[in-house]
């Protein structure tokens, strides 16, 4: 019997909840941090545990950074026009505009 899983993800996704639910629909927890640890890549450890939250039970997943990596810019600031911005143009104007990032 074939079994199919939808992700609705219009909104965005994200990454650690799904990880979260994948696990706790038998996703292999082994598996999955083999294939971490064959990354080449350092800095970052992961922690898998349980938690209950608005009286659910389910499996927690986080990725837990070491602080060379930690982002402590956790007001995100730039988001809101403040300090290092990547979107910054180099004219002045008053106006409001959008920038699409979608890829096909």
């Amino acid at each position: 019997m074939a079994q199919t899983l939808y992700l609705e993800c219009n909104s965005g996704i994200s990454g650690d909840m799904v990880v979260g639910a994948l696990l706790d629909l038998g996703a292999s927890r082994e598996k999955l941090e083999s294939a971490l640890a064959s990354l080449s890549v350092d800095g970052f450890g992961v922690r898998i545990s349980r938690v209950t939250k608005a009286g659910l039970n389910a499996c927690d997943f986080a990725v837990l950074l070491d602080e060379a990596h930690e982002n402590h810019d956790h007001d995100m600031a730039y988001l809101h026009g403040e300090g290092d911005n990547l979107h910054d143009h180099d004219h002045d104007h008053d106006h409001d505009h959008d920038h699409d990032h979608d890829h096909d």
